[in-house]
C-alpha cells in the first residue's frame, strides 16, 4: 500500500513550522513542503553568504540560517524566493502600508500556485496556515483532498479589538500600528478559517476565537505545539545570589504585555526581585523611558544561547494581550521555571500548577504572583518541577502521536 501524501505550504517562516515539517517527514507520510525561500547548501545565497567578507557575509549567513531546520530533508523542500525577497526587502526599506500591501500579494502568489499544484496532483491531505490559503482550500474541496487550517494565532478581528483597546486605555501605544486592519484582509481570514475541513489550534485561547468569528467548534481540533524538551532543560543548581530572577522574552511592546511586567516591578519595589527582558524592542522606545532602572535588556540573541537565557532564570512572565500559544511559554516550562501568563498566551500551563494565569491587563496580580514566587522558594521548586513534567507530556513524540491519530481519523477512503 503506497503512503498518504501529505502537501504542507506556507510562504514564510514561523516558530512552529520548521519542527511541524521535520517531525512530518518521521511519519509514514510521502510529505512534500512548499514554501517561497529556505536555505539549502549549494543555492546561489548560500553560497554568497560563504564569500562575502566580513559584516554582510555574516549577516546574509545569520538571516539565512532563520531559513533552515537541521532535521528537514533539504531535498524534499521546492521553494520560490523571488515573492518572499521582495517582500524582506519592503519590510526594510518601505513604509509599513506598503509592506502589508506586498504581504498580501506574496500570500496570493503563493496561495494561487499552491492551489493549482492541489488541482494537478490532488493528495490526500494539505496543511495551510492562516493568511496564506483561502485559494488552496478550494481547490481541496474540489479535489477531495483533505484540509487542516494550522491557525496559529488567536482569530484576526479577536485580536484586533484586544489590542485597539489597549491602544485606548495606553495613550503611550497611541502610534502603534497593527499592519493590515482592512475589512476585506480581516473578511479573507474569515473566510479560510470557514472552508477548511478542520481548524488545528495550539490553545483554548484559539479555539474560543475561532467560535467568536463562526467556526463550528466540533471541527476545531486542539493540537498544543510540541516543546523540544532535548534543548531546553533545568539549571543544575539555583544561582544563590538571593535574587529571584523574573525573565521575559519575545518582542518588546503593546501585544506581549511588557508594560504589566515592569509596572509591576515599579510596585513591587523590592531590590531582590531583577527583571530581565530579552529580545527586540517594537512600538517605539520612548514608553520605556519611565522604566529606567526597573529593568535590565538583552538583545538580539542568537537562539542557540537561549537555553542557557532560560536556565538563568527563576520565573518566566509573560501577560500577552494576544497569542496563539507563544514558544517562549513552552521553553520555558521545559526549562523548569514556574510561569506567570494571561489565559491570551495560550500557555499549557495550570493555576496554581505550573505557574499562575492572571487576568488580562492586572498589574496588581502580575506582581502579587511575582511576590508570592520570591517569598516562598518551595513553591518555586515545586511549580518548577510541575512544569517540566508538563513539558515532557507535550514533546515531540506526544505531538507526533496526537497529530497521526488526528490524521487516522481523517483518512480519506482508499
Amino acid at each position: 500500500m503506497s503512503r498518504r501524501r501529505l502537501l504542507i505550504a506556507h510562504p514564510g517562516a514561523t516558530s512552529l513550522l520548521y519542527p511541524l515539517v521535520a517531525l512530518l517527514q518521521r511519519m509514514d507520510l510521502e510529505v512534500r513542503f512548499e514554501t517561497l525561500f529556505y536555505d539549502r547548501p549549494g543555492d546561489a545565497l548560500h553560497r554568497l553568504a560563504r564569500i562575502l567578507p566580513g559584516s554582510p557575509g555574516r549577516t546574509l549567513a545569520r538571516e539565512l540560517g532563520r531559513r533552515s531546520h537541521p532535521d528537514i530533508d533539504p531535498t524534499r523542500v521546492a521553494t520560490a524566493p523571488f515573492s518572499e525577497l521582495v517582500h524582506i526587502a519592503s519590510a526594510r526599506l518601505l513604509s509599513p502600508a506598503t509592506t502589508a500591501s506586498v504581504l498580501r500579494w506574496r500570500n496570493a502568489r503563493f496561495d494561487h500556485r499552491i492551489a493549482a499544484m492541489i488541482e494537478r496532483e490532488r493528495p490526500d491531505f494539505f496543511i495551510g496556515f492562516d493568511g496564506s490559503a483561502e485559494r488552496s482550500f478550494e481547490a481541496c474541496r474540489a479535489s477531495g483532498t483533505i484540509s487542516l487550517l494550522y491557525q496559529a494565532i488567536g482569530h484576526l478581528r479577536s485580536g484586533l479589538g484586544t489590542l485597539m483597546e489597549e491602544r485606548r486605555l495606553s495613550p503611550e501605544f497611541a502610534s502603534v500600528s497593527f499592519g493590515d486592519t482592512s475589512e476585506a484582509w480581516i473578511a479573507r481570514n474569515t473566510r479560510e478559517a470557514l472552508l477548511a475541513d478542520r481548524v488545528v489550534v495550539p490553545s483554548e485561547y484559539v479555539r474560543d476565537t475561532m467560535v467568536e468569528n463562526g467556526r463550528d467548534p466540533q471541527t476545531i481540533d486542539l493540537l498544543p505545539f510540541p516543546i523540544d524538551v532535548a534543548r531546553f532543560t533545568p539549571a543544575s543548581a539555583p544561582r544563590g545570589d538571593g535574587k529571584l530572577r523574573a525573565l521575559f522574552v519575545g518582542q518588546i511592546g503593546l501585544r506581549k504585555g511588557v508594560k504589566y511586567i515592569l509596572e509591576a516591578a515599579r510596585q513591587l519595589a523590592r531590590p531582590d526581585i531583577e527583571v530581565v527582558l530579552v529580545g527586540g524592542i517594537v512600538d517605539g522606545a520612548d514608553w520605556l523611558k519611565r522604566y529606567d532602572g526597573l529593568y535590565r535588556h538583552i538583545a538580539n540573541v542568537p537562539y542557540a544561547e537561549m537555553p542557557d537565557i532560560f536556565r538563568s532564570a527563576d520565573v518566566f512572565v509573560f501577560p500577552s494581550l494576544h497569542e496563539g500559544s507563544a514558544m517562549a511559554v513552552n521553553e520555558a516550562l521545559a526549562s523548569g521555571l514556574p510561569v506567570i501568563v494571561t489565559p491570551n498566551a495560550g500557555a499549557i500551563a495550570r493555576d496554581g500548577v505550573e505557574g499562575f494565569i492572571v487576568p488580562l491587563r492586572d498589574t496588581t496580580a502580575v506582581a502579587d504572583r511575582l511576590a508570592r514566587l520570591a517569598d516562598d522558594p518551595a513553591m518555586r521548586q515545586r511549580m518548577g518541577a510541575a512544569a517540566r513534567q508538563r513539558a515532557q507530556a507535550h514533546d515531540a513524540s506526544a505531538y507526533a502521536a496526537r497529530l497521526g491519530a488526528l490524521l487516522d481519523r481523517l483518512k480519506p477512503p482508499t
